[in-house]
């Protein structure tokens, strides 16, 4: 298994999340048992020889699901949040009011899912006191306590030496750097012909990495391997040692791949058409439509409100058309609800958006804030313009202008534009040229991983991101 799909589903943090995971399902299940047990025997005055606790009650399974569901869309899989700090106490607090929220809305429609308002009253206050002491205990021990993994770095340019500051600035402490060879360094000719690497202490790569106890070594993706060092690393590899490219490891630790990291051979060796199943290609597109159908049988009733807001925040339509590029740089024509004041860029211009655009309107602000301006782009899902998870659709005169300075740029109409996606995610607004460099780097790193199942991953974090007010 590659390392980018091992950083999104069996790295170490990932193997840490879900170990948190696993803990509040057990946690979640006890507290729904000693809430059944307490009204049993005294409510109900069953004997205690005659208590049955299994099979559960049905409710108890939509009641997991609602916590386990606030609780990720909350952030509370998100290993940085510490519990002794008060703030994230509070978050996990209202985590688990929604979570019963949810779980009241599911068998209000569902009558057999129904647990009794005794068994609710006694298993909430359970279920937080469960989680809040299982995180603070989570955070002492298993993260302080937790072995990191030894890096050794075979890197080429500076870019690829920044990995020891990314490492640093991880707050999990999962990778440690211990050394750092350069390629364009290479020293004491052998016998044979060929040169050795050594590092500041003149140690050779095999003595570093037997002295040090490596566990990951990092070559460059441009220079490659030095070709002396191949047989070694197989065998290095087949000892256990992860062997990976600079520029794998680099968007494990930052969702992102730099230009300066990949060439054409990387591209080959690692990118391919998103999604190139046929199959898969149609069942995403089964997904756009039932979730486009279903966004816009829910949101339509409110259309009318949202457009006389804005109507009357500003004068002009209510909706907005521009022409953007879309799959293969095919033009298309995207609809929003407007959120800039009415024809504010003359004809022909291309400014770029700001996170504080004094072009924006006060209910605009509000729009993006929630993402309700994107609404309409639903009906281009439904047309087959554009999918539900993609890369944002951008104008031509801009794609023209970025193609010139970003090697590759082309790469990223190799899929369906979207109406969120990484970039969304992980990255704050493109302004100006450079910072769209840096969110190319970022939707590299979503081709790269195009699935289904990091489509799922992004329609949540979208969700999260939605009812947290942090769009863009």
């Amino acid at each position: 298994m590659s390392l980018h799909r091992e950083s999104l589903w069996t790295g170490p943090e990932r193997r840490r999340q879900l170990g948190l995971l696993l803990g509040d399902s057990l946690l979640i299940t006890l507290s729904i048992v000693l809430a059944v047990i307490f009204r049993r025997i005294l409510i109900e005055g069953v004997p205690w020889p005659r208590l049955r606790l299994w099979p559960l009650p049905s409710g108890s399974f939509s009641l997991i699901f609602a916590f386990l569901f606030a609780l990720y869309i909350f952030d509370q899989y998100n290993l940085a949040r510490d519990m002794a700090q008060r703030s994230n106490t509070t978050v996990l607090f209202l985590a688990t009011l929604v979570a019963m929220g949810l779980a009241a809305l599911i068998s209000f429609f569902l009558r057999g899912l129904q647990l009794g308002r005794v068994v609710v009253l006694v298993q909430w206050p359970l279920a937080f006191l469960f989680l809040y002491l299982w995180r603070r205990a989570f955070h002492a021990w298993l993260l302080r306590f937790a072995r990191p993994k030894r890096v050794l770095l075979v890197v080429d340019n500076l870019v690829e030496q920044g990995i020891e500051a990314e490492i640093s600035h991880r707050p999990l402490g999962d990778y440690q750097v211990i050394g750092t060879f350069t390629v364009a360094d290479m020293q004491d000719k052998q016998d044979d012909g060929t040169w050795q690497l050594l590092d500041a202490r003149g140690r050779t790569l095999e003595q570093a990495v037997q002295e040090e106890g490596v566990n990951v070594l990092v070559f460059s993706a441009r220079a490659g391997f030095p070709p002396q060092y191949l047989e070694q690393a197989i065998d290095w590899k087949f000892d256990g040692i992860g062997v990976y490219d600079a520029a794998n490891f680099y968007g494990a630790m930052t969702g992102r791949v730099p230009i300066e990291t990949i060439d054409a051979r990387w591209i080959l060796t690692y990118l391919s058409q998103p999604y190139g199943s046929p199959v898969v290609r149609q069942l995403k597109r089964v997904i756009d439509v039932l979730l486009a159908s279903l966004g816009l049988t829910l949101s339509l009733p409110f259309w009318p409100l949202l457009m006389l807001a804005i109507k009357l925040d500003s004068p002009g339509p209510a909706i907005f058309r521009q022409e953007r590029l879309g799959m293969r740089q095919r033009p298309i024509i995207i609809a929003k609800f407007r959120s800039m004041y009415h024809k504010f860029e003359e004809e022909g211009e291309a400014a770029y958006a700001q996170a504080a655009d004094p072009r924006v309107t006060r209910v605009g602000k509000w729009l993006r804030k929630t993402r309700l301006d994107e609404l309409p782009q639903l009906w281009n899902v439904l047309k087959g313009e554009l999918s539900i998870v993609g890369l944002r659709p951008i104008r031509k005169i801009n794609a023209d202008r970025l193609a010139q300075m970003i090697p590759f740029y082309h790469l990223r109409f190799s899929m369906k534009p979207g109406l969120t996606g990484w970039p969304q995610i992980r990255y704050r607004y493109a302004d100006d040229d450079i910072s769209h460099l840096h969110k190319f780097e970022y939707e590299l790193y979503h081709i790269q991983n195009a699935s289904l199942a990091f489509d799922l991953y992004l329609i949540v974090k979208t969700l999260q991101m939605i009812i947290f007010g942090r769009g863009q």
